[in-house]
């Protein structure tokens, strides 16, 4: 049985074995007793996407839990889960058996994503037999989340571009192998105040837009642990303005041997465009990042990366994370 946390487990099973043990009182006396075989199930939404149930997840109520045949759909008994998360089946025979989660209980945006064990088997009488049921959001590639309609409460597992932390808007970028998209307004679980480049995540969010591309919006991380810091890929400096016609949109990139032509205040942020002989490229210096702007003189040569951001009106800027980004020639 997969290891429950305190706050999903521990109550409950310290309950089973209490009963266990006043089910049993007598029968060392040569006293008959009824034996009674039971089936407990517990229904939780895996919250933060772990795969396991943690500090994050919440017991789920009101899901109807159904015991079924092994070989056949016929529904034996039914039951909601408690408070608790909990049905108990008692009185069950020998032999068989699979667990159901009837799919409108739970919602529409919720789906059952493991039933551990996935067989129930009743061999001996008098004993209980333990059921853990995960619910969660569906959880799909960064490509697919791209695609869906507006407004689809989805997991995605990758890893950060840029952090949180970064910029003052309360983005951040996301990429795993099919793809790369931007989080708005997100939030981080846990008591960390940043997410790092590299950092190893799954991010439930709402489908959305912003400036004409694909986000996931009220986007809350969750962060798993630490991969190399991501390699950005290298581009001239027109195909960054176009996000190589919107594929690279939120990526990571590197732009080298850029020329300024021409700076700017946008308060609180600061504008540069420059050109590696390819075309002109805007960047956005963000004003959370303490950048000494005097050193953007025209004429001068740099090396920059950064994640691309749409404007909404066709193109793409260049923002860099943090003031490690920025060489000069």
């Amino acid at each position: 049985m997969r290891r429950m946390d305190a706050r999903l487990g521990r109550g409950l099973l310290a309950g089973l074995a209490l009963a266990a043990a006043c089910d049993n009182a007598g029968s060392d006396l040569g006293v008959e007793v009824e034996t009674r075989n039971a089936v407990t199930v517990q229904v939780y939404l895996d919250r933060d996407g772990s795969h396991t149930a943690g500090a994050t997840d919440t017991l789920f109520r009101n899901a109807r839990v159904a015991l079924l045949p092994f070989a056949g759909s016929d529904t034996i008994e039914a039951q909601f889960t408690t408070t608790l998360g909990v049905v108990r089946f008692e009185g069950i025979p020998l032999g068989k058996y699979r667990i159901g989660v009837t799919q409108p209980s739970i919602g529409d945006s919720i789906q059952v994503q493991e039933i551990d064990p996935d067989t129930v088997k009743i061999e001996a009488s008098d004993t209980n037999t333990f059921v853990s049921v995960r619910l969660g959001y569906p959880e799909v590639s960064v490509r697919a989340a791209r695609a869906l309609p507006i407004g689809r409460r989805v997991f995605v597992r990758g890893f950060i571009l840029a952090g949180v932390q970064s910029f003052r808007d309360t983005t951040s970028h996301l990429a795993d192998s099919s793809g790369q998209i931007r989080l708005t307004r997100v939030s981080l679980r846990g008591n960390i105040t940043g997410n790092a480049p590299g950092d190893s995540v799954s991010v439930l969010g709402l489908t959305s837009t912003r400036a004409g591309q694909p986000t996931l919006d009220n986007a809350i991380i969750s962060r798993f642990g630490a991969r190399p810091a991501p390699i950005p890929l290298p581009v001239a400096t027109i195909t960054a303005a176009t996000a190589s016609n919107g594929v690279l949109d939120a990526g990571f990139v590197l732009v080298t041997g850029a020329i300024i032509s021409d700076t700017s205040t946008i308060a609180p942020d600061f504008r540069v465009v420059a050109s590696d002989g390819s075309g002109d490229l805007t960047i956005i210096l963000d004003g959370n990042i303490p950048f000494s702007r005097a050193n953007f003189r025209p004429g001068r040569s740099m090396n920059v990366r950064g994640v691309l951001v749409p404007d909404g009106a066709g193109a793409w800027r260049l923002k860099p994370r943090d003031t490690g980004d920025v060489g000069f020639n």
